[in-house]
C-alpha cells in the first residue's frame, strides 16, 4: 500500500490473554506466592473466594509453581525451534499410556494442584475485564496502536528474529527476550510508548 510504513512482509504474532500464563499469575496472587522473577499483577484484583489451603507447604508450592511457568514458556520457544520426534524415552511413554490417558500425562501447566485454592469464577471475571480493556483499545485509530507508536523500534526488532510479543497484566516496566522470536512485556510497557521503545530496544535473548 503506497505510503504505509509498515513492511510488507513483517508478520508478528500479539497474545495478550493466554489462559496458562493469566490461570498461573492469578492462583499466584491469590496463594501470595513469591514472585519468581515476574511483577505482581497490575490493579486491583477481585480473587472471590481463592486462597491457599489449610496447612499447604509455600515452598513446595512455590517451586511446583515456578516449575509449571517455566514449562509454560515451552510453546513459545517453538516458534524458533525445527520440530522433530520424539526421543527415545518419550516414545516409549507415549506407547505405554492408554490413548484415555494421554491428556493428563501430557498436559500442558497449571495443573490440578491448585484447585483447591481457585475460584474459576472470580478468574473469569478478571480475565474477561482484561479481554473487554482489549477491545475498547482497539476501538482507538491503527494509527495509535503500541505497534504503529513504535513502529521504527519494531522494524529492528523483527529484522533481528522478533516474530511474538506476549503480553502480561503485571505492574511497571517489566520486558524479557526469552528467545529470539519471542518478547514478553507488562501491558504498562506496551502502551507506553517510551517504555515500549526500550523493550523493543535492549531485550537481548537468552
Amino acid at each position: 500500500m503506497p505510503g504505509n510504513p509498515w513492511p510488507h512482509d513483517m508478520v508478528l504474532s500479539i497474545e495478550e490473554h493466554d489462559d496458562r500464563l493469566l490461570r498461573l499469575l492469578f492462583v499466584r496472587e491469590a496463594w501470595g506466592l513469591g514472585l519468581g522473577g515476574v511483577p505482581a499483577l497490575a490493579g486491583v484484583v477481585d480473587l472471590g473466594e481463592s486462597a491457599p489451603p489449610a496447612g499447604f507447604d509455600r515452598e513446595a508450592a512455590e517451586v511446583t509453581w515456578r516449575e509449571e511457568w517455566a514449562v509454560s514458556w515451552q510453546r513459545f520457544d517453538e516458534f524458533d525451534r525445527q520440530v522433530r520426534p520424539p526421543d527415545a524415552a518419550t516414545r516409549a511413554l507415549l506407547d505405554a499410556t492408554p490413548d484415555g490417558e494421554l491428556s493428563s500425562v501430557f498436559s500442558v501447566p497449571p495443573s490440578t494442584f491448585w484447585n483447591a485454592g481457585f475460584d474459576s469464577e472470580a478468574f473469569s471475571r478478571w480475565r474477561r475485564a482484561l479481554i473487554y480493556r482489549s477491545l475498547e483499545r482497539q476501538r482507538a485509530p491503527l494509527e495509535e496502536s503500541p505497534e504503529r507508536r513504535s513502529l521504527p523500534a519494531l522494524i529492528a526488532a523483527w529484522e533481528g528474529g522478533l516474530k511474538q510479543i506476549v503480553q502480561l497484566p503485571v505492574t511497571g516496566y517489566f520486558a524479557e527476550r526469552i528467545s529470539p522470536g519471542c518478547l514478553v512485556v507488562s501491558e504498562e510497557t506496551r502502551f507506553d510508548r517510551g517504555l515500549y521503545d526500550r523493550a523493543l530496544n535492549e531485550g537481548a535473548a537468552r
